[in-house]
């Protein structure tokens, strides 16, 4: 079904083959994820070359596959079939500029058009399989969130506690890497960010990033210390069955300041209100010019997702496969909620102290939306 709804957008769009590289894409359209170029006509043809692994790719999918040597034997298949390649489809967003320019030296002839927005955009909305792995992603955050609130200890360092919560992921089914489609994108399986290491930020188009190990990966937990009565953000992605949910807590051991805690039930409040008022048909600009509109009633428009120019343009990112997906809680992203969209909200503000702020994973239902990830809301107070 999935090949047969993207044929359809071929078609109508008058693009006679689409040549997929992106692994995650491949994987989407045949159960395995491979090296090499998955064809797809616009007449619901599928055909899958792989440069290595040719018996573990037939093992996992019922598509045809063949080794390839080079883009070469592409063009040879397509002209023993006697396919029309007028257009051809290729992943801009992903595919490496000398593989764009090998194609269009192999298929000199050829129209070359853009098929990496169709292939998102059909991933917007989730199957049952998918919906349930996701599920399941949730339920082993919820377990994660627990975990943080008996080993979070004062003194510990930020990456002791990380390296914890991330073995106990590992435990309960986490691949490891999590997949973001974004160019030089990168997350890992999660952050835990003590009082000022939420304050500086990498590159990384995140509201938090944390300051990281090392220059080499700029984010994430670091060697400085849990302090009492500052903000510990936990903020993790599961991935099970290669599918994502993100939950996002605030704990502190003691207490924290009046400011802070004003600015987390400025968050819960903003989430509750989320959680009524997004349902099937609202547009997910709509939301996130509402909250913004909040933040800045509440003087918080220069620390809401981010600091000054270092904050982001976004309140919401889908989940499936990879971190960025559709729908995008955004501005600019001018469509409707559907159901069996699922994606994560996450209000988060950036004081000079630390951060707060919280994160849920949601799927769209016919009367709203539902939290996947059930950890209480609430401020953590150990």
């Amino acid at each position: 079904m999935r090949t047969k709804t993207f044929s359809e957008v071929l078609r109508v769009k008058n693009i006679d083959i689409a040549l997929l590289m992106q692994s995650t894409d491949i994987y989407y359209y045949t159960g395995t994820f491979a090296n090499g170029v998955l064809i797809i006509t616009k007449d619901n043809g599928k055909f899958l070359f792989v440069r290595r692994g040719l018996d573990r790719a037939q093992e996992e999918t019922n598509v045809s596959v063949n080794y390839m040597n080079g883009f070469s034997d592409i063009k040879k298949f397509i002209q023993q079939q006697g396919f029309k390649v007028d257009t051809i489809g290729l992943e801009f967003d992903v595919l490496p500029a000398n593989f764009y320019l090998k194609f269009k030296e192999i298929f000199d002839r050829s129209h070359i058009a853009d098929v990496s927005d169709d292939i998102r955009w059909q991933r917007r909305i989730k199957e049952p399989q998918e919906i349930g792995s996701i599920a399941q992603a949730a339920k082993n955050l919820d377990c994660l969130m627990a975990d943080a609130k008996i080993y979070l200890e004062e003194n510990k360092r930020e990456i002791d506690i990380s390296a914890k919560l991330e073995y106990f992921a590992r435990l309960r089914g986490h691949q490891g890497r999590n997949r973001m489609r974004m160019f030089n994108g990168e997350i890992f399986m999660g952050h835990v960010i003590c009082g000022t290491s939420a304050v500086g930020f990498s590159g990384y188009m995140k509201p938090l990033t944390g300051k990281g190990m090392y220059p080499t990966y700029p984010e994430g937990a670091s060697t400085n210390r849990i302090e009492k009565n500052k903000s510990i953000i936990v903020d993790f992605v599961f991935n099970y069955n290669g599918y994502l949910a993100d939950q996002t807590r605030t704990f502190v051991i003691g207490d924290l300041d009046n400011q802070m805690k004003k600015g987390y039930q400025f968050c819960l409040d903003l989430i509750n209100w989320f959680e009524d008022y997004a349902k099937v048909g609202t547009n997910a600009h709509e939301i996130y010019i509402k909250s913004l509109e909040k933040a800045k009633s509440a003087g918080y428009e220069n620390i809401f997702m981010g600091i000054g120019k270092d904050r982001v343009s976004f309140l919401g990112h889908g989940l499936g496969l990879e971190l960025d997906e559709y729908p995008f809680i955004a501005k600019g992203m001018d469509y409707p909620l559907e159901e069996n969209m699922v994606f994560a909200f996450e209000p988060k503000l950036i004081f000079n102290e630390g951060a707060v702020g919280l994160e849920n994973t949601y799927i769209v239902k016919k009367d709203g939306v539902e939290s996947l990830t059930k950890f209480p809301k609430q401020l953590v107070q150990l």
